[in-house]
């Protein structure tokens, strides 16, 4: 065989073996591929759809519900917020021109601090191309409102996309704030944490992931905003009782001050009240509501646990958490009981010398000379100690227990707020009672409760005999404007018969016509009550708690109320302090409900009151409200912002007394963005008036001595202007360091207030300050 053919025979073969050898590695290759595809397809498909979609998971935050007045004010509100988030893997498929537009504006933005260096970080690719933040959510900044949100989409960047999320907010500060609470992360406080569920709402969700084509799309499940809930709380009562606290506040400077109205006949709650107190949306920050000088220097002075301690009193609602020793507001359910056991008459009689031996103890009355011979009212009226140890002796221990736990004394209330006081121990067991203990529990001593407690076991001796559960949240309404729950008034249990509560209540009167209430009588209005002047803990530390309880009117009680000066560091007594502490919140109430008279006014004291019909002040302008109320006398406090008046309490046709304050409720105007409201600095020294002009973004003009306080500033307080207008501020040195010329308190919500006029003598020494609105620098 030739040589070439030789060759030709080995070339072929060993093609015929490569091709046999590509024919096996083919084979083993279609294989696998068939193996992977049949067996483990499934399986990789997944993961690969998983590791797209993985980061495409958000949570969308449902909406807070909103927390509200019986009329309807808003209490607590969330707003919708938004994340900046950044999308790298997106971002980075783009040109360097777009990834530098996005990553300059970003850095350029005046309300988030985002450093250029830091987000092109996020952006460098490695040798596998990928971003070193390798995320489709890298988030930037939180809780940008919607305008700043609509601004950055108004750039158009590539790779930038948003998360909602919600903002809690309190629009009305301190008002209220003992009730509403607050929430702040996982702690909360007041209805926000008792409604902590129905609030909430539901979470939605947003995620990506394939159809049945395997085609990518972006699913939403949308979230379910929680519900409004409806308080029986009336935001004008409340701010009542709060100028009431703040007033006994300033004049006694106790521990601790409350004020609690209700309607007895329900157990609704229209005001809760208490001093100290915070302000929601800083509830850390004492020196929101207390925002003198002194204070800010004592607070940054404490230790961290004296920090903790004064927070944790200001956040503890002192009307259902403080215990004290009721005293003679107590004395009226035990001439009740007695009454209704036929323990004593109406005809029968007592006698005081002003002290009663029992067992082996000198008991005084407070009238340490005697009253003498009383009658069932006189006891009452008088307050007299000695006939109710008589009559507590006479019930014996046990018809006295009973009626104690049966007007609730002892068991919580089950209000629908958290942090009631436990009762089990606020009081002796039966069989630990004796001679002595019962002669002093029978006029208030010897045994604790709370506010709550003894004013809804006074209603049941006014009501017609009924023990109520007294409630805070009047119904729940859902996001679809469902209503899922709704509070009806509750009898606990009745306690005593409506002949007898008719007696008693008409015994309470003569307490405020003749006897030691009197200071709280109202001119034309049948009105019944009690005081109360209790010792408190160790008898030797002189430590007292004066109380008041009054409604009316008296042949059909309305409106129930406790005003309560806890431990004043001024001794003073239940009828001197707490009584015309509560007269004047019931001089209110009655103009802003429209009660009317109950009993005739003497002509002399009818000449004496000049009164004024209000107008339709929603017709007004806030500045133009603000000017007729002034000249018509009127004192006025604005809740608000804006030049539109909404409503104003009491409403259009009502008359009113000269003096009376008049509550404007304001909000801005279509275009009316660009507006500041002129605050309140009657009063204040110079430091805190030009501080607070400052802060609104205001100029002022200064007239007069620096070392006074304000005595008139014009544009008025409340009214509208535009940033960076001049105040005039006229300051004047008195003795007392606050002048009365201006009509001033130095507080924004005092009722005193007249933002009238100063007649205070042309200065002419004049200094003007301006601010520069970014940084807020003084500049002269």
């Amino acid at each position: 065989m030739s040589k070439n053919r030789i060759q030709k025979n080995r070339r072929i073969k060993r093609q015929r073996i490569i091709l046999l050898a590509a024919v096996v590695l083919l084979s083993v290759l279609f294989l696998r591929i068939a193996f992977l595809k049949i067996v483990k397809g499934e399986e990789y498909e997944n993961a690969a759809k998983s590791q797209q979609t993985e980061n495409y998971d958000s949570t969308i935050v449902a909406n807070r519900g909103s927390i509200v007045d019986r009329n309807n004010q808003a209490f607590a509100v969330s707003t919708r917020v938004y994340d900046l988030v950044m999308d790298v893997r997106v971002l980075v498929q783009y040109d360097s021109e777009e990834i530098e537009k996005t990553l300059t504006t970003l850095s350029q933005l005046d309300f988030v601090s985002l450093d250029y260096n830091t987000l092109k970080s996020y952006t460098i690719l490695d040798a596998n191309g990928k971003p070193a933040e390798d995320t489709h959510w890298k988030v930037l900044a939180k809780k940008l409102s919607r305008e700043q949100k609509e601004q950055i989409e108004s750039y158009k960047l590539k790779g930038i996309v948003f998360g909602a999320d919600t903002k809690r907010s309190y629009p009305l500060g301190t008002v209220a704030a003992d009730v509403i609470g607050f929430i702040r992360g996982d702690s909360s406080w007041g209805l926000e944490s008792e409604y902590n569920t129905e609030l909430s709402g539901v979470n939605g969700r947003e995620f990506k992931t394939y159809d049945g084509s395997s085609s990518a799309i972006i699913q939403t499940i949308d979230a379910q905003d929680g519900s409004t809930v409806v308080t029986t709380l009336d935001y004008t009562i409340q701010q009542y009782a709060e100028q009431a606290v703040q007033k006994a506040i300033a004049d006694y400077n106790p521990q601790h001050a409350a004020v609690l109205v209700m309607n007895p006949n329900t157990g609704e709650v229209y005001a809760m009240a208490d001093s100290p107190t915070f302000d929601a949306n800083n509830p850390s920050d004492p020196t929101k509501v207390n925002t003198t000088e002194a204070f800010a220097s004592q607070w940054s002075e404490m230790s961290d646990e004296e920090q903790f301690n004064y927070l944790y009193d200001s956040w503890t609602n002192f009307n259902i958490s403080h215990t004290f020793e009721p005293g003679s507001i107590f004395k009226p359910m035990v001439v009740a009981a007695a009454l209704d056991e036929g323990v004593i008459s109406e005809t029968d009689t007592f006698y005081c010398d002003g002290m009663k031996t029992v067992y082996d103890r000198d008991i005084s009355c407070w009238q340490k000379s005697g009253h003498g011979t009383e009658t069932v009212e006189d006891v009452l009226a008088n307050s007299c100690n000695v006939a109710m140890m008589d009559i507590g002796q006479k019930m014996g221990v046990h018809l006295f227990y009973k009626y104690q736990r049966d007007f609730g004394f002892g068991e919580k209330t089950g209000i629908d707020l958290p942090g009631e006081a436990s009762a089990s121990t606020l009081l002796y067991k039966e069989d630990a009672i004796g001679p002595v203990d019962l002669a002093t529990m029978s006029f208030g001593q010897s045994f604790n409760c709370t506010s709550i407690q003894v004013l809804n076991a006074f209603s049941a001796v006014i009501n017609g005999g009924n023990l109520m559960q007294p409630y805070v949240v009047s119904k729940v309404i859902d996001s679809n404007g469902n209503v899922t729950y709704e509070k009806s008034p509750t009898v606990i249990r009745k306690v005593i018969s409506k002949e007898t509560s008719d007696t008693v209540r008409k015994y309470l009167q003569a307490v405020i016509d003749t006897g030691t209430g009197n200071k709280a009588k109202i001119e034309g209005y049948a009105i019944g009550g009690k005081t109360g002047t209790a010792q408190q803990a160790i008898r030797s530390n002189e430590e007292y708690t004066v109380t008041f309880v009054g409604f009316l009117p008296v042949d059909n009680p309305q409106i129930i109320a406790i005003a309560i000066i806890d431990k004043p560091s001024i001794y003073t007594e239940g009828s001197a302090s707490a009584a015309p502490m509560l007269k004047g919140l019931l001089e209110n109430i009655i103009k802003y409900l429209g009660i009317e008279k109950t009993e005739a006014v003497t002509s002399s004291k009818a000449a004496e009151e000049n009164t004024v019909v209000l107008d339709d002040l929603t017709t007004y302008t806030t500045n133009e409200a603000i000017s007729y109320l002034v000249n018509n006398n009127l004192n006025y406090q604005v809740v608000g912002e804006g030049s539109q008046v909404t409503s104003s309490a009491p409403h259009t046709g009502t008359e009113v007394q000269e003096g009376s304050t008049i509550i404007l409720y304001v909000t801005k105007a279509a275009g009316e963005d660009n507006t500041v409201q002129v605050p309140n600095v009657l009063g204040r020294s110079y430091n805190e008036a030009v501080a607070a002009i400052m802060n609104a973004g205001l100029g002022a003009v200064i007239n007069g001595d620096e070392n006074g306080v304000v005595v008139s500033q014009s544009p008025k307080k409340g009214e509208t202007v535009s940033p960076g207008e001049d105040i005039t501020l006229t300051f004047e040195v008195t003795d007392s360091g606050i002048t009365e010329s201006g009509g001033g308190s130095n507080t924004d919500t005092s009722s005193t207030d007249t933002s009238g006029t100063s007649n205070t003598p042309t200065v002419t020494t004049q200094k003007v300050i301006t601010t520069t609105k970014k940084t807020g620098k003084i500049v002269k």
